[in-house]
């Protein structure tokens, strides 16, 4: 009786864990956002 349940959470953590991998590649993937340098915006404005 308890096999099976540790068995169905093992498979749903490897689900979970794949889910997750599948979720970090397209973010990686994704074409970075050009932001601003952020040391040369706080020069700009005064704070450094």
């Amino acid at each position: 009786m308890f096999g099976l349940g540790v068995g169905f959470m093992k498979l749903m953590h490897l689900c979970y864990a794949a889910v997750g991998f599948v979720v970090a590649r397209w973010l990686f993937k994704r074409q970075p956002i050009a932001l601003p340098d952020p040391v040369t915006r706080f020069r700009s404005s005064g704070l450094l």
